[in-house]
């Protein structure tokens, strides 16, 4: 905390102690204002921003299910907490785009018959990203196109190990899965049963082929799914990272915006270690690489 007051970490001149995540939320705030006022391309960029919306829909529903007076809003989205907090209370969602909308409106239809709070994230995610996938092939950068499909494949083979370790039936995972790109479905179906070092040949359609089997490798060895996760979100920020100094495109821009939700995802983690007495090796075991 000294360290951050310091650096003045989230411009808030008064701040305490007792002030950590008002300043991250401050950080996320001025950060999405920069992106907003700097970007080329808003249709790009609120790609990014949108899975923020993504978290609070989440976030709201669930708090709406469970009767939660408070739910743990997280800034930087392109809605306000009023508009998302609407939607969700009214059970509308006609702002959001076409494939979120949709996926909330089966949501919904599903919650009436069944009110299971852990539905709610499988439809959001799907929505959010059919939304990019389908939004992807229009923009005028192809990296976006790969970056989302990257992160499809690696949450889809995550999810794939979830439910293996849950023992649930291969039956179950058509119903979680997220939109199908280099990894297909079916695939994952066919391995499911089987060792896990069969799925090499699953992933040999991916554009992230190597991070995923690189991943792969390193969870078979420690047994941590963590390892995957971590595999993901250092091979996505390594999309933009080596693209950084080419300041007469998009990169800079999505780059910025990576790295600061990445630096107060790893401040909310350290804080959160330290305050709880963990063990630092789960720090170096989570903290993922950042920009730069």
């Amino acid at each position: 905390m000294r360290t951050l007051l310091d650096a003045k970490y989230g411009n808030l001149p008064e701040a305490t102690s007792e002030d950590a995540e008002r300043m991250i939320d401050n950080v996320r705030r001025q950060t999405v204002d920069t992106v907003r006022e700097l970007s080329p391309d808003a249709k790009l960029t609120d790609l990014f921003l949108l899975q923020t919306d993504a978290h609070n829909l989440k976030v709201l529903v669930k708090a709406r299910l469970l009767g939660a007076a408070d739910a743990a809003w997280l800034e930087g989205g392109l809605f306000s907490r009023e508009q998302l907090g609407a939607m969700v209370s009214e059970m509308k969602y006609d702002l959001l785009p076409e494939h979120m909308r949709g996926a909330m409106e089966r949501m919904e239809a599903k919650l009436k018959l069944s009110p299971e709070p852990q539905i709610v994230s499988v439809y959001v995610d799907f929505g959010y990203y059919a939304h990019c996938l389908d939004a992807a092939k229009d923009v005028k950068e192809p990296f976006v196109l790969h970056y989302f499909e990257a992160m499809c494949d690696f949450n889809n083979v995550i999810t794939f190990f979830r439910m293996r370790a849950m023992g649930a039936q291969k039956e179950d995972l058509w119903d979680v899965l997220l939109p199908c790109a280099g990894v297909k479905h079916a695939a994952l179906i066919d391995t499911y049963e089987l060792s896990a070092e069969t799925l090499t040949k699953a992933l040999s359609g991916s554009v992230a082929k190597a991070a995923l089997q690189e991943g792969l490798s390193k969870m078979l060895v420690t047994g941590r799914i963590s390892m995957l996760e971590k595999a993901r979100d250092d091979y996505l920020l390594s999309l933009v990272n080596a693209h950084r100094h080419e300041t007469m495109t998009i990169f800079p821009v999505v780059g910025y915006y990576l790295a600061r939700d990445r630096e107060a995802k790893a401040v909310r983690l350290i804080l959160t270690v330290k305050r709880n007495g963990l063990d630092d090796a789960v720090i170096a075991e989570r903290l993922r690489e950042l920009y730069g």
